[in-house]
C-alpha cells in the first residue's frame, strides 16, 4: 500500500477519534478529561488494528514473493544443467569428429555412394566430410612430393620431427623448457587469495605447449615423471621463498607422481632435498590423487610417514567419491581434501553420502565442513565455474575454493622462470645423464 494512503487513512482516524470525543464530551456530558481520553483510545485502537493487517498484509507479499524467487531459481539451475548438458553433448560430439578426423588415412572409413533414395544421416555426411578432407590432403601431399622429385630437391627426413614422444620430453628437461603454471586457490567467501597450485608444463623445440595428457604417459614410460616432480619442487621452492621474502604468507600445491614414493633413487633424494627446505614445511603441501592414497603400498605409506615426520603435509585431489575415511587421512598427514563442488551438491546434499567418521549421530550437509575440520583437514570445493556453484559451496560452508572463475592456471613471468631455473647439473643428474 503506498505511504499516501497510509497517511491519509491516519488523518481519518485522528478526524474519526476527534469527532467522539467531542461527542462524549457534549452529548454525552463527559468532561473535558473523559473525552480526550476517549478520543485517544479510539486513535490508538484504529492504528494498532491497521498495524495489524498491514503487517499481515506484507507477510503474505514476502512469502509470495519467496516462492517467486525459489521458483525462478530452480528454473534457473534446471536450465544451467540442460544447457550444461548440451554443450557436453556437444564437446563430446566434436572430439569423436576430430579424432575420426586425425585418424590415419588407411584407416580413415570410405562412404560408397548411395541410391538416391537411400536415407543419408548425419553421421554419414560427417564421415564424407571427413573423407574429403583427407583426399584433399592427400593430393596436396602428393602434388608436393612430384614436385620435389621432379626438381631434383630431395629433402631429408627431420630427425627432430622423427622423435618419439619420450625424446621430446627428455629434450624439454635438458634444454629447460619446462614451464610452472599457477593457478589460485581462495579462502571463501572472500575470494582472497590464499594458495596457488602448480602444474607442470613442457615445450618441444618449436615453442609448442606439451599438454599433460600428452607428455606424462611418455614420461611415465620413459621414467623421468621423478625428474619433471624433482623440478616443480625446485621451482615451487624458490617461488614460496620469494613470497616469503616479500612478507606473503601463500602456500603452494605440489603435484607428485605416487610411482615416486615408491622410486627409491628418487625418494632418497627427494628426501634429502625436502629435510633441507624444512623451514618451508606450512607452505608446501603435496598433492597425490585418492585412488593412489587409497591403493598406496606399504612403501608407499612409509615414504609418506617420513615426510609428514618433517613436517610436511599433503592433500588429497581427483576425489571420486566423498565417502573418504577421514581418521585415516588425519593419520597419514592429509589436511586438505579437493573435492568438485558439483559432485559435493550431488553426493553429499543430494544422495547422502558422508565420510567415515567417529561420529555417529546423523551428520547435516551443511555440517560436512565442519566433520573435516575435526579431523584437522580443510574442504577445498574445487572445479567452480559459475557463480552457482560458488553459492552451493558456501551452503556447505566449505573454506577454500578453485576454479576457473577465480583464476585459471597461468605460467608465471619470465623474469621468475629464470630466476628459478634449476642448474643444468641438476637436470642432468635427476635424468640419469653427466655433464
Amino acid at each position: 500500500m503506498p505511504f499516501i494512503t497510509h497517511a491519509l487513512l491516519y488523518v481519518g482516524y485522528a478526524m474519526l477519534s476527534f469527532t467522539v470525543g467531542v461527542a462524549l464530551y457534549q452529548v454525552g456530558e463527559q468532561d473535558f478529561g473523559a473525552g480526550a481520553l476517549g478520543a485517544i483510545g479510539l486513535f490508538c485502537a484504529c492504528a494498532v488494528t491497521h498495524a495489524g493487517l498491514s503487517a499481515s498484509f506484507a507477510a503474505s507479499r514476502i512469502t509470495n514473493t519467496e516462492k517467486r524467487i525459489r521458483s525462478d531459481v530452480d528454473r534457473l539451475r534446471a536450465g544451467y544443467r540442460e544447457m550444461s548438458a548440451d554443450i557436453d553433448a556437444l564437446q563430446t560430439r566434436l572430439e569423436q569428429v576430430e579424432v575420426a578426423a586425425l585418424a590415419p588415412a588407411p584407416m580413415a572409413p570410405r562412404i560408397e555412394a548411395q541410391p538416391a533414395a537411400a536415407p543419408i544421416d548425419a553421421a554419414n555426411i560427417e564421415l564424407r566430410m571427413i573423407d574429403q578432407i583427407v583426399d584433399k590432403l592427400g593430393a596436396a601431399m602428393d602434388a608436393r612430393l612430384q614436385h620435389i622429385q621432379t626438381a631434383g630437391n630431395i629433402t631429408p627426413i627431420n630427425q627432430a620431427a622423427a622423435r618419439g614422444p619420450m625424446d621430446i620430453v627428455r629434450e624439454a628437461l635438458l634444454e629447460n623448457r619446462v614451464e610452472l603454471h599457477l593457478q589460485p586457490i581462495v579462502q571463501l567467501p572472500q575470494r582472497k587469495t590464499a594458495f596457488y597450485e602448480g602444474f607442470t608444463r613442457l615445450k618441444d623445440a618449436s615453442g609448442r605447449l606439451i599438454l599433460p595428457q600428452e607428455f606424462i604417459p611418455a614420461a611415465e614410460q620413459a621414467g623421468l615423471m621423478s625428474t619433471i616432480d624433482n623440478v616443480l619442487f625446485f621451482r615451487c621452492v624458490q617461488i614460496v621463498r620469494k613470497l616469503m621474502k616479500q612478507d606473503r604468507r601463500v602456500g603452494i600445491f605440489c603435484n607428485i607422481a605416487p610411482s615416486a614414493l615408491a622410486d627409491e633413487h628418487f625418494f632418497a633424494q627427494f628426501l634429502e632435498f625436502m629435510r633441507e627446505n624444512r623451514d618451508l614445511a606450512g607452505s608446501v603441501i603435496l598433492e597425490i590423487p585418492q585412488a593412489a592414497f587409497e591403493r598406496r603400498t606399504s612403501v608407499e605409506a612409509r615414504a609418506m610417514a617420513k615426510l609428514a615426520d618433517i613436517g610436511f603435509r599433503f592433500s588429497i585431489d581427483k576425489v571420486t567419491s566423498a565417502d573418504l575415511d577421514l581418521p585415516d587421512l588425519e593419520r597419514s598427514g592429509v589436511r586438505y581434501v579437493k573435492i568438485p563442488a558439483a559432485m559435493l551438491t550431488e553426493q553429499v546434499v543430494k544422495g547422502g553420502v558422508r565420510p567415515k567418521s567417529a561420529i555417529t549421530r546423523e551428520i547435516a550437509a551443511q555440517d560436512i565442513s565442519a566433520v573435516f575440520q575435526r579431523y584437522g583437514i580443510d574442504l577445498i570445493a574445487e572445479r567452480i565455474e559459475s557463480e552457482e556453484l560458488v553459492l552451493e559451496a558456501l551452503d556447505l560452508d566449505a573454506p577454500f575454493g578453485q576454479g576457473h572463475l577465480f583464476g585459471a592456471p597461468r605460467p608465471i613471468k619470465e623474469s621468475l622462470l629464470e630466476e628459478t631455473q634449476p642448474p643444468r647439473e641438476f637436470l642432468l643428474k635427476q635424468s640419469g645423464r653427466s655433464a
